[in-house]
């Protein structure tokens, strides 16, 4: 075993009311980072029956949820065999498969759009990664990723971990494979993608403010299941209320092009 996987195959998947969102149409989330995936989820415009990749997917979630969508299915690719039994047994959508992230097991252009979430940033090789993700979307389709930024200095987290605080062990993150924003850009460049958005996600504020709200999901999910639905529709107001305020305040962080993680989106040459 890699120690990825052993890692996330001692601990469930981070997914609170993960029953109550595979069947939301990209529409609710309860963390500002959340948002902004949605958001970029959103522009896919995909058509039914359309097969999309999540590779590091989990439980397969966010596959259910474009189900949910678009009526699209999809594979969702990991190591972990806790989150693929997850997918097999409760996904929507979604078909599980074991397999290795820089040899996907998969013919050229075999999707309609690939995506990644807060998984390259386990991989030393992820260059390798982004090659492999551009290989199997198809000409015209996306590629969404979403990893931990090498540039985090000055940021929530960066300050909690000068003062002490492990910010690292509860993901298994490790601050020398974290990538760097303009690295990744270049390497979907190389690989035959063009970059079509950049966004630098949770400098400060917006981290701060995430980081209680998955206490608080994770504390509803796991001991008052009765409040799951409530707190999910409050949360999606208090998300939509708080976001630009406290996006705002994150200029100077964003200006420097410092987050804790960093959003791009993708697009095959056609």
């Amino acid at each position: 075993m890699t120690p990825a996987r052993t890692f996330f195959d001692d601990r469930p998947p981070n997914a609170p009311f993960a029953e109550i969102l595979r069947r939301d149409p990209l529409a609710r989330a309860y963390r500002i980072r959340d948002r902004a995936w949605l958001c970029a989820l959103r522009e896919l415009g995909l058509a039914p029956g359309d097969r999309v990749l999540d590779v590091g997917g989990a439980n397969g979630l966010m596959l259910d949820r474009l189900h949910a969508r678009w009526a699209a299915r999809g594979i969702c690719v990991d190591i972990a065999m806790r989150g693929l039994r997850e997918v097999r047994d409760r996904a929507v959508a979604a078909r599980p498969v074991c397999a290795d992230a820089l040899a996907l097991p998969f013919p050229d252009a075999t999707f309609a759009a690939t995506l990644s979430f807060e998984t390259l940033e386990h991989i030393a090789e992820w260059p390798g990664v982004v090659r492999e993700f551009v290989r199997v979307t198809r000409p015209g389709g996306r590629v969404i990723v979403s990893a931990v930024s090498a540039r985090w200095r000055y940021t929530w987290e960066w300050w909690l971990s000068r003062i002490g605080v492990d910010v690292f062990a509860r993901a298994d993150h490790h601050p020398e494979l974290f990538v760097d924003p303009d690295a990744l850009a270049d390497e979907f460049e190389r690989s035959g993608a063009r970059v079509l958005a950049r966004r630098y996600l949770n400098a400060f504020a917006t981290l701060a403010f995430d980081e209680v709200m998955s206490v608080l999901a994770i504390g509803v999910d796991r001991f008052a299941r009765p409040l799951a639905r409530p707190f999910v529709a409050t949360a999606d107001l208090a998300v939509r209320a708080v976001d630009p305020a406290l996006t705002f305040t994150e200029s100077p962080w964003r200006s420097r092009r410092r987050s804790n993680s960093v959003l791009l989106v993708a697009e095959r040459a056609r």
